[in-house]
Order: C-alpha cells, then structure tokens, then sequence
C-alpha cells in the first residue's frame, strides 16, 4: 500500500510539471517584454516579475524534490518579496510613450498577455491547493495558497499598470469609448 506523501505526490506531479512549465513561459515572456518596452518603469517592472517568476519555478523544484523524497512541502514567502511590489503601484511609465502609438500598444499588449499568463497561474495554483485540501495536506495546502496569493499580486499589479496605461493611451489619442 502507498504512503500518503506517495499518494499526494502522485496526485500533483502532473500539476507541477504544468506549472513549471507556465513559470519557464513567464519568465522568458517577461524576458521579451522588458527587452521592447520604451519605459524605464515599465522595463523595471518586467525585469522584476522575471525575476519573480524564476523565483516561483525555484520553488517549485524545491516542493517537487521535498514530494519525491517524502518530505513534506515546506516554503514561506518572505516580507521582502511583497515589499518589493510597492515600488511599482504607481505609474510606471513615462508620457513620452504615447509619441509612438504603435510601441504604445505593444506595452499595453504585453501587459494584456502578462495577465493572461498569471491568471493562468492562479488557475494552475488554484487546482493544485485544491489537490493537497483533498489530501489533508496542510503543509501543501499552505504552500500552494501562498503560490496562489503570490501570483494574484502579480495580477493586481499588471491588471492596474494596464488600466492606468490605457486610461492615459485613450486621453493622449483623444479617444473616449461611448
């Protein structure tokens, strides 16, 4: 018969293997990103949640290791980590992006698709909680609901830089919808 770290490692190897996967996919799309954004603030910002998301994929290797050696999954984020984000909830772009219109769109694309890759996330995060609460996983409940809170700050963040981006976009192309 199967111990119970076998039967919950079963249960979310499949889902870790996506997730790292996901994490690969934001990290060299976050790449990308500030490698074409014309904004210092928005470059920063893509550089930083690269980092976050090599930073999301170390952790998940770690937990995959702990699972195959039947150790519980055991990770805390630290306050640093979520202070970090303070310094880009105000505007991070600069007006001169909107002389452009067309890298205009192409930062307020990649912040379109940056959600969509974190909400992804949370999706993915969200199943795998779901997974170790069937278990009665504590440990792993607690580690993937910080992974889940993690990625909806991300989202957060991307989600108001956009809206601020387009705001602004829309005034500078004296553009108001209805």
């Amino acid at each position: 018969m199967k111990k119970e770290t076998d039967k919950l490692a079963d249960a979310l190897a499949p889902g870790l293997k996506a997730a790292l996967m996901n994490e690969v996919d934001g990290r060299e799309f976050y790449r990308m990103a500030a490698l074409s954004a014309t904004s210092d603030g928005v470059r920063e910002m893509f550089e930083y949640l690269m980092a976050e998301e090599e930073r999301h994929y170390e952790v998940l290797l770690e937990q995959a290791g702990r699972l195959a050696s039947g150790k519980p999954l055991r990770f805390k984020r630290s306050a640093s980590d979520r202070k970090a984000l303070d310094a880009f909830h105000g505007l991070i772009y600069t007006p001169g992006v909107f002389a452009d219109a067309k890298k205009a769109e192409g930062e307020l694309a990649a912040l379109s698709i940056g959600m969509t890759l974190e909400q992804r996330a949370i999706k993915q995060f969200s199943a795998l909680l779901r997974k170790a609460e069937s278990a009665g996983d504590e440990a792993a409940v607690s580690v993937f609901a910080m992974l889940v809170e993690w990625e909806q700050d991300h989202l957060a963040l991307l989600s108001n830089q956009y809206e601020a981006f387009r705001e602004a976009y829309w005034e500078e192309a004296h553009f108001w919808p209805f």
